[in-house]
């Protein structure tokens, strides 16, 4: 099994690790309400995905 002939030290693995960055989700607008939602997901404020309703619970709240 082969194993590395000297440890890594602690700044070599940082500087390794130092581009691992968290990034933000990439968010865009609801077309039928207007409100953030994600891309490619149904809106949670209206229930609305691709032109059509597709969960009548949000729907009936918000009546557009």
């Amino acid at each position: 099994m082969p194993v590395p002939k000297k440890r890594v030290g602690h700044s070599d693995q940082a500087h390794r690790r130092a581009n691992w960055k968290a990034t933000l989700a990439a968010r865009t607008t609801c077309p039928h309400c207007g409100a953030v939602k994600m891309p490619h997901h149904m809106c949670v404020a209206c229930g609305f995905y691709n032109g059509r309703v597709v969960s009548e619970k949000f729907h009936a709240h918000h009546e557009h």
